[in-house]
Formats: structure tokens, C-alpha cells, sequence
């Protein structure tokens, strides 16, 4: 892991070095090529005047005049330069700069005096300063690479601590988390920007996963505790049938009422453990819970209960349809079974929702803990701890007390609206 760090953090230097010596060499070049065209001009300008004023003379005179500065010459045509100039010329008729034999350099120019071409030539050869002073600028030009290339690596230095060292961060909060099995909490000095943005993206995403696992491992937990009751019970059910006689009454409702225990416990593992149980809506409070009333088997069949719901009718909740219908369900079957008579009031006050209905003794221990049960219940003790978890998963508070021969279960829901 250092090795990869590292590893990014020389190719940032790398980089930005070779580019910072690239563009000083680059512009230390274009500086002496702009020195040698300046220069070359101010020469081209002064043959350009030179020859000017023998024009001129010649036109206000008839005269043919000599060039007034001693490195200048007239010429009667190309004809009087050397070979190689002549050649030159021959080649390129525009051309203003030849070289001499001697390792200097001429200017020239054609001029008309009559009927006549003339050349004026300039030899630069002693007023070339770029050349003279080339190898006394090597030594700032070197300094200037030297401070070129310190401030590159100072920037490259900076530049690749800036980059490597969120991702540093980044791996040291993954591991920890590997080795603690904790939630991920990213440092709060990242920068905003992509790297940034990708820590948001990967956190998020494995926060996704390990609540993905703890639903899966979740629902593994409880589906094989809650089925393996009644899977059981149906078992000696069926090996105590005789196949000679018809079943009795109290054996076909046990089965019914394992068959539907078991459909009902894994509807609500099921949609504990989907991904989609996370996803939320606004509901209407009441409607849900006159759906599940409406809807509830056992209930249906009780002429006598005398259910009681005190609930504002524009009062909506955030929630999961699914998980909220399944938590109501849940708490009217608690109420059905355990309820020592057929009452059950649901009221809603102060964003609490309460369910009170009388039993006959206090529960002892925690009842919305897993497999906790009273002696005299015939059920798995599973029922109010899944209430519990979906509270959990959508941030619910859960309270129970029990109030002169009632029981008494709450809920405090954190998202409500009028």
C-alpha cells in the first residue's frame, strides 16, 4: 500500500518537474531566438535608411554616393560578392542575410540608381552582441533552471501530499473499519473535489453493503429461530394423525394457525431484509391503520372487541408502507392474543403513538427483546421484537410500561406532518 502511495506521489513529481524544466528551456529559447530577430532587424532598418539616402541623393542630384557608416559597401551588382553569396541569392531573391566565408555575417539590399541595380551591403560581423554574450548568459540561464526546477519540486512536493494523502487517510479509516466491523467515518479535512466525491461514493457504498449483510444476517437469525417452532409443531402434528380418521377440530385450527403464523413471520423477514424496506413515503397515519384493521383475520372474527382508534385524520407519517402495515399488524395480533380481554385503544398524542390494552399480569423482562414471552402465551416471543427492529430501522423510540392491569406500548415517531 506505501509502495502504491509512493508510487503516485513520485509520478505528480516527475510530471510537474519535467514540465516546469520543459517550459523554462522552451522559454530561455524563444528569449535568445526573440534577442537574435531584434537584433537582426535593428540591422536590416539601418541598411533600409542607408540605402534610403543614397536614393535620395541620387534622385535630387544624379549622383552616386558612398554609404555614410565604414562597415557598409556599395556594390555595381551581385556579380562582385563571393561564389557562395552569389549562390545564395541565386536560390532565394528575398533574402536580406548571408553568411561570409570568414564566419560573419552581411545585410543587404538592392537599390535602383538609374537604369542600374546596386547592392548595398552592411557587414554586422563586429555589432553581433547575441553571439558575444551567448556564454556569459549560461550561467544565469543555468541558475535560472535551478530555481525553475526547485520551485517545480516544491509544487510537485505539495501537489502530491495534497493527492496522496486523503487517500492515505482514506485507506487507514477502511482498514479500521475492516478490523473493528464499525462505521465508516470519513476524515473532516478532505478536500472538495474528486477525491472528495469519491469518498462520499465509496462510503455510501459500503455503508450499503454492511446494512445489506446485517439484514442478511438478521433475517438468517430469525427465520431459522421462527420457523423451526412451528415447523416442528406441524411435524408432531402430522405424525400424530391418523390417516384412518378425520382430523379433529383443535388439530385443523393448530395447523391453520401455524400455517398462517409461518406466512405472517416470513412476510415480515422478508420485507425486513429487502432493500427496498428503506425506501419511505408520506403516509396517511390513519389510513394504515383502518387498512390493517379492516384487513386483520382474527380480528374480523371477534363480534365483541372493542377497539377504540383516537388518531387526527390529516396526520401523515414518513415511513414504508410495507414495514409500517406489517408493525401495525404485528401490535394488533399482540393485542388479540395477549390482551386479557377484548379491548385494545390506539391513540395518537404529541407525535406518540400508543396501543393500551388490560392483561391479567404485568410481563416480566424486556417483551420486545427476542423470544420473550410470557408462561401463559402460546406464541414465539418474536412478534414485538420485530416491532422493535422496524422501529430501529426507520428511527422510531419504543417504550413499554405497564399501568394498573394495562400494557401499554409506544411509539414516538420522528417524522409527522399535519
Amino acid at each position: 500500500m506505501s509502495r502504491r502511495h509512493a508510487s503516485i506521489n513520485r509520478t505528480v513529481q516527475t510530471a510537474i518537474v519535467g514540465f516546469g524544466l520543459a517550459l523554462a528551456a522552451c522559454l530561455v529559447g524563444l528569449l535568445i531566438v526573440y534577442a537574435w530577430v531584434i537584433e537582426d532587424n535593428i540591422f536590416n532598418r539601418l541598411v533600409s535608411s542607408e540605402a534610403d539616402y543614397i536614393e535620395q541623393v541620387y534622385a535630387e542630384q544624379s549622383r552616386i554616393v558612398q554609404p555614410r557608416f565604414p562597415f557598409m559597401t556599395l556594390h555595381a551588382g551581385w556579380q562582385e560578392f563571393p561564389q557562395n553569396i552569389q549562390e545564395l541569392q541565386r536560390k532565394s531573391p528575398e533574402r536580406v542575410e548571408f553568411p561570409t566565408v570568414e564566419g560573419g555575417t552581411l545585410h543587404s539590399r538592392s537599390l535602383m540608381l538609374g537604369a542600374q541595380e546596386w547592392v548595398l551591403a552592411a557587414d554586422v560581423t563586429g555589432f553581433e552582441v547575441s553571439r558575444d554574450y551567448l556564454p556569459r548568459l549560461i550561467p544565469w540561464i543555468a541558475l535560472v533552471f535551478v530555481i525553475v526546477l526547485l520551485a517545480a519540486w516544491l509544487l510537485s512536493f505539495y501537489l502530491g501530499r495534497s493527492i496522496t494523502q486523503p487517500l492515505i487517510q482514506l485507506a487507514d479509516r477502511f482498514k479500521r473499519r475492516e478490523a473493528s466491523a464499525a462505521a465508516i467515518e470519513l476524515p473532516e479535512n478532505l478536500p472538495r473535489n474528486e477525491i472528495g466525491y469519491l469518498a462520499e461514493v465509496v462510503k455510501t457504498s459500503v455503508d450499503k453493503l454492511q446494512n445489506a449483510l446485517r439484514r442478511e444476517a438478521d433475517f438468517t437469525r430469525d427465520i431459522s429461530h421462527e420457523l423451526r417452532t412451528p415447523t416442528t409443531v406441524l411435524k408432531l402434528m402430522s405424525a400424530r394423525l391418523d390417516t384412518s380418521h378425520a382430523p379433529s377440530e383443535q388439530q385443523v385450527k393448530q395447523l391453520h394457525d401455524m400455517v398462517a403464523r409461518i406466512e405472517e413471520t416470513t412476510t415480515v423477514l422478508l420485507a425486513l431484509a429487502r432493500e427496498e424496506s428503506v425506501h419511505t413515503e408520506s403516509l396517511n397515519l390513519l389510513a394504515e391503520i383502518e387498512a390493517c384493521v379492516v384487513n386483520h383475520r382474527k380480528l374480523a372474527q371477534q363480534n365483541d372487541f372493542a377497539l377504540t382508534i383516537d388518531v387526527p385524520a390529516g396526520i401523515r407519517v414518513q415511513a414504508n408502507q410495507n414495514l409500517l402495515q406489517l408493525l401495525l399488524t404485528n401490535l394488533l395480533n399482540n393485542a388479540v392474543e395477549h390482551a386479557s380481554a377484548p379491548v385494545l385503544e390506539i391513540t395518537l398524542k404529541d407525535h406518540e403513538l400508543s396501543f393500551r390494552n388490560p392483561v391479567a399480569s404485568p410481563p416480566s423482562g424486556d417483551v420486545v427483546a427476542a423470544s420473550v414471552r410470557s408462561p401463559s402465551s402460546l406464541g414465539l416471543g418474536q412478534g414485538l421484537h420485530l416491532v422493535k427492529r422496524i422501529c430501529q430501522l426507520n428511527g422510531w423510540q419504543l417504550a413499554t410500561h405497564s399501568d394498573a392491569g394495562e400494557f401499554v406500548l409506544s411509539i414516538r415517531l420522528s417524522t409527522m406532518a399535519a
